[in-house]
């Protein structure tokens, strides 16, 4: 989620499928013991198509709200 609290998805290009990937970094990190990412690359696989791809960013309905007290 953004900070204007709109969702976002991220959809291949070609086909409008959400079912993408990017290829990335990522650490091992000691203190965490777990994988952190340290950067996402621009290159982006679809897996319906099976083929590279570029990414498109499209909002997801309805968007969420923060509830204040």
């Amino acid at each position: 989620m953004d900070n204007t609290g709109k969702r976002l998805a991220m959809i291949c290009s070609t086909c409008g499928s959400d079912d993408v990937s990017r290829d990335a970094w990522a650490d091992w990190d000691v203190r965490q013991q777990d994988w952190v990412l340290r950067v996402a690359f621009d290159n982006a696989h679809c897996h319906r198509c099976d083929c590279e791809t570029s990414l498109v960013e499209v909002e997801v309905d309805p968007p969420l709200t923060a509830i204040h007290s």
